[in-house]
C-alpha cells in the first residue's frame, strides 16, 4: 500500500516504468535518478493527471493492440492508490484517473475487466450518478 502522497512518483516509476520519461523529463531528473520522495504531495493530482493517466493510462487503452500486462500494472496501482486511507489519495485517483475513463466510450470498455475492488466500486457509483448510457446500474458484479 502506498504509504503517502510523497511516494508516489517511486511507486509509479518502480510500478509502471513507461513514465519514468514523463517524471525524468517533469523533475528533470538523469537516467536512473531516483524521484523526489519530499514535498511532491501537493502535485499529486497533477502528477497522477500528467504523468500517468495522460502519459501512460489513456493512450494504451487507445492502442489497437492492447497491452494486457501493462493494463493489469496501471489498474493494480489505481487499486493500490485507491485502497490508501484517506481523502486526499482516493479524491485524486477518482478525479484524475477514474474520470477519465468516461472521456471516451472506448477506454471504459478497455478498462472495465481490468477494473477491481474499490477502484471498480468508484467507477460503477461514478457511472450511477451520471447516467452513463448503458451503464445507469453501474458495472456489473464480478463473478467468482
Amino acid at each position: 500500500m502506498m504509504a503517502d502522497a510523497d511516494s508516489f512518483l517511486t511507486l509509479l516509476v518502480d510500478r509502471i516504468p513507461e513514465a519514468r520519461p514523463f517524471v525524468e523529463e517533469k523533475y528533470e531528473l538523469g537516467a536512473g535518478e531516483a524521484p523526489p520522495e519530499k514535498d511532491t504531495d501537493s502535485d499529486l493530482y497533477a502528477n497522477l493527471l500528467d504523468l500517468f493517466t495522460r502519459a501512460v493510462l489513456l493512450p494504451a487503452l487507445a492502442e489497437e493492440r492492447l497491452d494486457e500486462e501493462l493494463m493489469r500494472r496501471c489498474f493494480d496501482l489505481v487499486e493500490e492508490m485507491y485502497e490508501t486511507p484517506g481523502i486526499f489519495v482516493q479524491g485524486a485517483v477518482y478525479w484524475q484517473v477514474l474520470e477519465y475513463l468516461l472521456e471516451s466510450p472506448g477506454y471504459l470498455a478497455t478498462a472495465i475487466p481490468f477494473l477491481k475492488g474499490e477502484s471498480r466500486d468508484g467507477v460503477s457509483s461514478m457511472l450511477k450518478d451520471y447516467a452513463v448510457k448503458g451503464y445507469e446500474h453501474g458495472l456489473p458484479l464480478l463473478s467468482g
